[in-house]
């Protein structure tokens, strides 16, 4: 199963107080995309839920760990 979905460019300017929002929207639909191939697969919603809650938590820490870097170097 291919995922087709696209993630919509931001309509709002770096700095703008709604630009998280805006990205939300953007992601929602390939998110939904992907849970629902995880779970087409085989994978529990739980399973799923949980994974990608640990994938996004370790995207996160890697974001923060470059941002660390960059302002000590």
């Amino acid at each position: 199963m291919a995922m087709s979905q696209t993630v919509e460019p931001p309509i709002l300017p770096e700095g703008s107080p709604d630009r998280e929002v805006n990205c939300e929207v953007a992601l929602e639909t390939a998110f939904a995309a992907l849970v629902t191939a995880s779970e087409a697969q085989g994978w529990t919603p739980h399973e799923t839920a949980a994974v990608l809650l640990k994938i996004a938590t370790q995207h996160a820490q890697q974001i923060e760990n470059i941002v660390i870097a960059d302002t000590d170097g």
